[in-house]
């Protein structure tokens, strides 16, 4: 029997949970396709997933942000063969149902994570996978479905940003926020970066934010108003969840306004006043992960240069190492494991 590397969660835990073992290589279905993993981002959601946020069945190897190449597929399999160029996007569902074929897949019952990907070998569904194309770099494309595509629904499904909008990112540095401000832009938008990190200024700015807003004092709404030419904007995408940021980014939103969650960092609630809610007319809601068809024209979005991939590698020996930093955000954009 064949073993490989992977890093097993037994237990919800810091970093330190995260236990590197060897396994066996994993049996391929029918309509699998083994990868070998080349690039594994690491976001939000595992966070959540290795402190108790979320809950996860255990043992578990996370990693649901994937990218490799093919070496085996199920006989079943016709589109992919050994040697293809992949990235994974975050959910597999049954691909039968109204749902599925309504390009609904998000709602199907049989919706679930596709993960693994913290390892050197996983075994995928082919209906989550698409060929990488030639000049995205192709341990980048494991976000592309997550970083990128989560934010794309985000703004055309959920906010339905329209061209020349202001839309606010909160946690800007991050794997969501970096990227989702360079879509917003893509799209027309007006983009207001905001981070609590003095060191990513700088960077923002040269990524192309329009304006960056620092939160290092308590009542920043102000600043977003200041950095929009004193205009209240129309969209924000939190991709923090926590009350404070919520209390300074719904507070200066404009009537009509749309106020998107795309992330929870904190277990911790958020409170609002309805009568706030129905003075302004505004809309607060969700959006969760990516469609295929988001997928797709995220990475086309990469290949032709409009959003560009910002990641830091760590290799599989390092994983608790990288699992730190992000947990303290020492990460500019995605971190992303190497095994």
């Amino acid at each position: 029997m064949k073993l490989v590397k992977a890093a097993v969660l037994y237990e919800i835990g810091g970093p330190e949970a995260l236990i590197l073992e060897d396994v066996p290589l994993p049996k391929l279905g029918p309509n699998q396709v083994l990868v070998k993993v080349v690039g594994a981002g690491m976001c939000g959601h595992d966070y959540s997933d290795r402190t108790g946020i979320t809950r996860t069945k255990m043992p578990a190897i996370l990693g649901h942000e994937i990218s490799g190449i093919v070496t085996e597929v199920g006989e079943k399999v016709s589109y992919f063969q050994q040697g293809d160029h992949v990235a994974s996007k975050q959910h597999v569902s049954c691909g039968r149902c109204l749902e599925c074929r309504s390009m609904r897949d998000l709602q199907c019952s049989e919706n679930r994570y596709s993960r693994g990907g913290f390892a050197e070998y996983v075994a995928l569904d082919d209906q989550v996978l698409i060929k990488v194309p030639e000049g995205v770099d192709l341990k980048g494309a494991s976000i592309v479905a997550c970083a990128i595509g989560s934010c794309l629904r985000a703004l055309k499904n959920s906010a339905n940003v329209r061209h020349g909008e202001t839309v606010v990112f909160t946690g800007a540095g991050g794997g969501l926020g970096v990227h989702g401000f360079q879509v917003a832009k893509a799209l027309g938008a007006y983009s207001i970066a905001v981070t609590s990190s003095p060191h990513k200024v700088d960077f923002l700015k040269d990524l192309g934010a329009d304006q960056v807003v620092l939160t290092q004092d308590s009542g920043y709404w102000q600043d977003i108003i200041d950095a929009n030419d004193g205009k209240e904007p129309q969209v924000v995408i939190d991709t923090v969840g926590h009350p404070d940021v919520f209390s300074n980014c719904f507070r200066p939103l404009a009537r009509n306004g749309r106020y998107v969650f795309i992330g929870q960092i904190y277990r911790q609630k958020v409170g609002v006043y309805p009568a706030i809610v129905l003075g302004k007319e505004a809309i607060i809601t969700g959006s969760a992960a990516t469609r295929m068809n988001e997928f797709i024209e995220s990475m086309e979005m990469v290949r032709s240069g409009k959003v560009k991939l910002i990641f830091e590698e760590f290799s599989l020996d390092d994983i608790v190492e990288a699992s730190q930093k992000m947990d303290n955000r020492k990460v500019f954009g995605r971190t992303v494991i190497v095994p």
